[in-house]
Protein backbone atom coordinates (compact mmCIF):
# COMPACT_ATOMS: atom_id res chain seq x y z
CA UNK A 1 0.00 0.00 0.00
CA UNK A 2 2.83 2.73 0.70
CA UNK A 3 4.53 1.57 -2.51
CA UNK A 4 1.10 2.39 -4.26
CA UNK A 5 0.74 6.05 -2.66
CA UNK A 6 4.35 7.12 -3.34
CA UNK A 7 3.82 6.04 -6.74
CA UNK A 8 0.08 8.09 -7.13
CA UNK A 9 2.12 10.71 -5.13
CA UNK A 10 5.17 10.64 -7.91
CA UNK A 11 2.15 10.24 -10.92
CA UNK A 12 0.38 12.98 -9.87
CA UNK A 13 3.91 15.62 -8.69
CA UNK A 14 4.55 14.77 -12.77
CA UNK A 15 0.94 15.58 -13.66
CA UNK A 16 0.98 18.93 -12.49
CA UNK A 17 4.32 19.46 -14.02
CA UNK A 18 3.12 19.01 -17.39
CA UNK A 19 -0.05 20.91 -17.07
CA UNK A 20 1.52 23.78 -15.75
CA UNK A 21 4.31 23.95 -18.16
CA UNK A 22 2.07 23.01 -21.16
CA UNK A 23 -0.90 25.49 -20.05
CA UNK A 24 1.79 28.08 -19.43
CA UNK A 25 2.93 27.52 -23.38
CA UNK A 26 -0.59 27.78 -24.58
CA UNK A 27 -1.43 30.81 -22.34
CA UNK A 28 0.12 33.94 -22.74
CA UNK A 29 1.52 36.00 -19.79
CA UNK A 30 0.02 39.59 -19.35
CA UNK A 31 3.10 42.11 -19.17
CA UNK A 32 0.76 45.19 -18.35
CA UNK A 33 0.90 44.87 -14.90
CA UNK A 34 4.88 44.74 -14.45
CA UNK A 35 7.10 47.04 -13.09
CA UNK A 36 8.77 49.68 -15.52
CA UNK A 37 12.74 49.80 -14.96
CA UNK A 38 13.67 52.09 -18.31
CA UNK A 39 11.61 53.10 -21.04
CA UNK A 40 10.61 49.71 -23.06
CA UNK A 41 12.40 47.78 -20.26
CA UNK A 42 9.45 45.72 -17.79
CA UNK A 43 10.66 43.73 -15.23
CA UNK A 44 8.53 40.38 -13.15
CA UNK A 45 9.28 38.07 -10.71
CA UNK A 46 7.42 34.08 -9.59
CA UNK A 47 7.48 32.67 -6.70
CA UNK A 48 6.13 29.37 -7.19
CA UNK A 49 5.87 26.06 -5.26
CA UNK A 50 4.34 23.88 -8.09
CA UNK A 51 5.65 21.96 -10.04
CA UNK A 52 8.29 22.48 -7.45
CA UNK A 53 9.98 25.07 -5.64
CA UNK A 54 11.31 28.09 -8.15
CA UNK A 55 12.38 32.11 -8.26
CA UNK A 56 12.09 33.15 -11.98
CA UNK A 57 12.64 36.84 -12.75
CA UNK A 58 12.35 38.18 -16.12
CA UNK A 59 12.34 41.24 -18.44
CA UNK A 60 10.54 41.87 -21.49
CA UNK A 61 13.02 44.66 -23.82
CA UNK A 62 11.19 46.82 -26.58
CA UNK A 63 13.27 46.05 -29.61
CA UNK A 64 11.71 48.87 -31.49
CA UNK A 65 12.81 51.60 -28.72
CA UNK A 66 16.07 53.58 -31.23
CA UNK A 67 17.81 54.69 -27.71
CA UNK A 68 17.65 51.06 -26.41
CA UNK A 69 21.74 49.92 -27.62
CA UNK A 70 23.24 46.78 -26.48
CA UNK A 71 26.35 45.88 -24.96
CA UNK A 72 28.87 43.03 -25.19
CA UNK A 73 32.16 41.53 -23.40
CA UNK A 74 34.78 42.61 -25.24
CA UNK A 75 38.16 41.53 -26.11
CA UNK A 76 40.76 40.57 -23.12
CA UNK A 77 43.70 43.22 -23.31
CA UNK A 78 45.98 40.11 -23.80
CA UNK A 79 43.71 38.54 -26.46
CA UNK A 80 44.62 36.06 -28.70
CA UNK A 81 47.74 34.59 -26.28
CA UNK A 82 48.02 31.68 -24.87
CA UNK A 83 46.22 31.09 -21.00
CA UNK A 84 49.11 31.13 -18.72
CA UNK A 85 47.13 29.14 -16.01
CA UNK A 86 46.03 26.63 -18.97
CA UNK A 87 48.21 26.93 -22.09
CA UNK A 88 45.88 24.55 -24.19
CA UNK A 89 43.72 27.08 -24.53
CA UNK A 90 43.42 31.24 -25.72
CA UNK A 91 42.30 34.33 -23.79
CA UNK A 92 39.22 35.47 -25.43
CA UNK A 93 37.73 37.53 -22.62
CA UNK A 94 38.54 37.90 -18.86
CA UNK A 95 35.86 36.99 -16.86
CA UNK A 96 34.06 38.74 -14.35
CA UNK A 97 30.57 38.82 -12.56
CA UNK A 98 27.15 40.04 -14.32
CA UNK A 99 27.31 42.38 -11.55
CA UNK A 100 30.91 44.08 -12.31
CA UNK A 101 29.89 44.31 -15.82
CA UNK A 102 27.34 45.92 -15.00
CA UNK A 103 28.92 48.54 -12.37
CA UNK A 104 31.59 49.31 -14.67
CA UNK A 105 29.48 50.04 -17.40
CA UNK A 106 27.57 52.74 -15.35
CA UNK A 107 31.23 53.73 -14.25
CA UNK A 108 32.00 54.56 -17.71
CA UNK A 109 29.14 56.72 -18.12
CA UNK A 110 27.07 54.48 -19.90
CA UNK A 111 23.33 54.48 -19.02
CA UNK A 112 23.16 50.35 -18.21
CA UNK A 113 19.80 48.93 -16.35
CA UNK A 114 20.04 45.73 -17.04
CA UNK A 115 22.41 42.82 -17.48
CA UNK A 116 22.56 38.80 -17.92
CA UNK A 117 25.43 35.86 -17.73
CA UNK A 118 25.55 34.93 -21.69
CA UNK A 119 27.79 32.23 -23.25
CA UNK A 120 29.16 29.18 -22.11
CA UNK A 121 32.50 28.97 -22.15
CA UNK A 122 36.05 26.77 -21.19
CA UNK A 123 38.32 25.78 -19.48
CA UNK A 124 36.29 24.61 -16.81
CA UNK A 125 37.86 22.44 -14.71
CA UNK A 126 39.09 22.28 -10.84
CA UNK A 127 39.96 24.61 -9.48
CA UNK A 128 37.20 26.77 -11.85
CA UNK A 129 39.44 29.60 -10.62
CA UNK A 130 40.88 30.82 -14.74
CA UNK A 131 41.33 34.14 -15.14
CA UNK A 132 40.47 34.08 -18.74
CA UNK A 133 37.79 32.28 -21.03
CA UNK A 134 37.78 30.56 -24.07
CA UNK A 135 35.68 28.58 -26.71
CA UNK A 136 32.40 30.53 -26.24
CA UNK A 137 31.00 30.37 -29.82
CA UNK A 138 30.17 33.76 -31.75
CA UNK A 139 31.23 36.84 -29.92
CA UNK A 140 30.89 40.22 -31.49
CA UNK A 141 30.95 42.83 -29.47
CA UNK A 142 30.37 46.38 -31.19
CA UNK A 143 31.67 45.21 -34.42
CA UNK A 144 34.66 43.53 -32.94
CA UNK A 145 34.94 39.82 -33.46
CA UNK A 146 35.76 38.55 -29.79
CA UNK A 147 34.97 34.26 -30.01
CA UNK A 148 34.41 32.52 -33.69
CA UNK A 149 31.21 31.00 -34.10
CA UNK A 150 31.22 27.21 -33.32
CA UNK A 151 27.29 26.05 -35.00
CA UNK A 152 25.74 26.95 -31.75
CA UNK A 153 22.56 28.96 -31.64
CA UNK A 154 23.35 32.91 -31.44
CA UNK A 155 21.25 35.79 -30.70
CA UNK A 156 22.72 38.58 -33.28
CA UNK A 157 21.99 42.20 -33.93
CA UNK A 158 23.39 43.17 -37.53
CA UNK A 159 24.57 46.50 -38.67
CA UNK A 160 21.52 47.61 -39.51
CA UNK A 161 19.71 47.06 -36.25
CA UNK A 162 17.77 43.63 -37.28
CA UNK A 163 17.92 41.30 -34.73
CA UNK A 164 17.10 37.63 -34.64
CA UNK A 165 18.66 34.22 -33.65
CA UNK A 166 20.09 31.54 -36.26
CA UNK A 167 23.07 28.77 -35.73
CA UNK A 168 26.14 29.85 -37.22
CA UNK A 169 28.72 27.74 -38.60
CA UNK A 170 32.40 28.09 -38.27
CA UNK A 171 33.00 29.22 -42.19
CA UNK A 172 29.85 31.57 -41.98
CA UNK A 173 30.12 35.46 -43.30
CA UNK A 174 29.71 37.32 -40.35
CA UNK A 175 30.82 40.66 -41.94
CA UNK A 176 27.27 41.93 -41.16
CA UNK A 177 27.30 41.33 -38.01
CA UNK A 178 27.04 43.98 -34.94
CA UNK A 179 27.01 42.39 -31.61
CA UNK A 180 26.06 38.64 -31.26
CA UNK A 181 26.07 35.92 -28.30
CA UNK A 182 25.77 32.09 -28.48
CA UNK A 183 23.96 29.56 -26.18
CA UNK A 184 24.25 26.06 -25.90
CA UNK A 185 20.89 25.21 -28.32
CA UNK A 186 17.54 26.35 -29.17
CA UNK A 187 14.82 25.20 -27.14
CA UNK A 188 11.90 27.02 -28.79
CA UNK A 189 12.20 27.27 -32.27
CA UNK A 190 9.25 28.80 -34.49
CA UNK A 191 6.86 27.87 -31.72
CA UNK A 192 7.83 24.59 -31.33
CA UNK A 193 9.62 23.69 -27.88
CA UNK A 194 12.49 21.06 -27.78
CA UNK A 195 15.21 19.79 -24.70
CA UNK A 196 16.52 16.74 -24.16
CA UNK A 197 18.17 17.50 -20.99
CA UNK A 198 15.92 16.75 -17.82
CA UNK A 199 17.85 17.65 -14.95
CA UNK A 200 16.73 20.44 -13.08
CA UNK A 201 19.79 23.59 -12.67
CA UNK A 202 19.44 27.05 -13.04
CA UNK A 203 18.82 28.25 -16.25
CA UNK A 204 19.23 31.29 -18.32
CA UNK A 205 16.69 31.77 -21.54
CA UNK A 206 16.99 34.44 -24.45
CA UNK A 207 13.80 34.31 -26.10
CA UNK A 208 12.39 36.30 -29.41
CA UNK A 209 9.22 37.08 -30.51
CA UNK A 210 7.59 36.34 -34.13
CA UNK A 211 7.52 39.69 -35.19
CA UNK A 212 10.79 40.31 -33.57
CA UNK A 213 9.50 43.26 -31.46
CA UNK A 214 10.57 41.87 -28.33
CA UNK A 215 13.45 40.75 -26.73
CA UNK A 216 12.60 37.80 -23.28
CA UNK A 217 15.22 37.26 -21.02
CA UNK A 218 14.43 35.04 -17.86
CA UNK A 219 16.71 33.26 -15.08
CA UNK A 220 15.36 30.55 -12.65
CA UNK A 221 17.46 29.75 -9.93
CA UNK A 222 18.39 26.10 -9.17
CA UNK A 223 20.08 23.97 -7.25
CA UNK A 224 18.87 25.23 -3.66
CA UNK A 225 16.20 22.82 -2.24
CA UNK A 226 14.95 25.06 0.17
CA UNK A 227 14.27 27.94 -2.11
CA UNK A 228 14.63 27.17 -5.64
CA UNK A 229 15.00 23.79 -7.83
CA UNK A 230 15.47 24.82 -11.44
CA UNK A 231 14.45 23.85 -14.79
CA UNK A 232 14.73 21.32 -17.32
CA UNK A 233 15.66 22.48 -20.63
CA UNK A 234 12.24 21.88 -22.19
CA UNK A 235 10.87 23.76 -19.63
CA UNK A 236 13.07 26.80 -20.71
CA UNK A 237 11.87 26.81 -23.82
CA UNK A 238 8.10 26.23 -22.37
CA UNK A 239 8.22 29.60 -19.99
CA UNK A 240 9.99 31.20 -23.09
CA UNK A 241 6.94 30.66 -25.27
CA UNK A 242 4.77 31.83 -22.19
CA UNK A 243 6.41 35.11 -22.25
CA UNK A 244 6.02 35.32 -25.54
CA UNK A 245 8.72 34.55 -27.72
CA UNK A 246 8.40 32.22 -30.46
CA UNK A 247 12.49 31.30 -30.55
CA UNK A 248 14.35 30.88 -27.55
CA UNK A 249 18.05 29.93 -26.81
CA UNK A 250 19.44 27.90 -23.62
CA UNK A 251 22.21 29.99 -23.08
CA UNK A 252 25.13 28.84 -20.08
CA UNK A 253 23.36 27.63 -16.62
CA UNK A 254 24.22 26.66 -13.66
CA UNK A 255 25.93 29.06 -10.91
CA UNK A 256 26.51 31.19 -13.96
CA UNK A 257 22.81 32.09 -14.45
CA UNK A 258 22.85 36.29 -13.53
CA UNK A 259 20.29 38.80 -14.07
CA UNK A 260 21.39 42.06 -12.81
CA UNK A 261 19.30 45.70 -12.13
CA UNK A 262 20.10 48.80 -12.23
CA UNK A 263 17.40 50.65 -10.18
CA UNK A 264 16.47 53.36 -7.87
CA UNK A 265 20.54 54.24 -8.27
CA UNK A 266 21.72 51.10 -6.84
CA UNK A 267 22.86 47.79 -9.12
CA UNK A 268 21.56 44.77 -7.64
CA UNK A 269 21.82 40.95 -8.91
CA UNK A 270 18.14 40.16 -8.27
CA UNK A 271 18.48 36.42 -8.90
CA UNK A 272 20.51 34.27 -6.25
CA UNK A 273 22.85 31.70 -7.45
CA UNK A 274 24.07 28.56 -5.43
CA UNK A 275 25.85 28.98 -2.48
CA UNK A 276 25.14 32.77 -2.54
CA UNK A 277 28.15 33.48 -4.17
CA UNK A 278 28.48 35.11 -7.59
CA UNK A 279 30.90 33.51 -10.52
CA UNK A 280 32.88 35.16 -12.80
CA UNK A 281 31.19 34.47 -16.39
CA UNK A 282 32.96 34.29 -19.46
CA UNK A 283 30.74 36.79 -21.15
CA UNK A 284 27.56 39.34 -20.67
CA UNK A 285 24.78 40.92 -22.42
CA UNK A 286 23.71 44.60 -21.16
CA UNK A 287 21.58 46.88 -22.11
CA UNK A 288 21.16 50.57 -21.99
CA UNK A 289 18.92 53.13 -22.92
CA UNK A 290 19.74 57.03 -22.86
Amino acid sequence: MKNFTAKLLLLCSVLVAVQFFETSAEEKFNWSNSRKIAKGVLYTQWEKNQPRLMKIFAVRIDLSNPKLKFHITGKAENWGEKMPDHPKSIIRTKRETTLDFLKKARKNKIKMVAAFNASPWSPWEKPFTHTYADRLGLIISNGELVSMPNGRASLIIDKKGQIYMDSIKKDADISNIANAVTGFSFVLRQGVVSGADKALAPRTGYGLSKDKKYLYIFVVDGRQPKYSMGMTHKEVGDFLKYLGAFDGINMDGGGSSSMVLFRKGKVKMVNQQPGKSMRKVGSSLGISVE
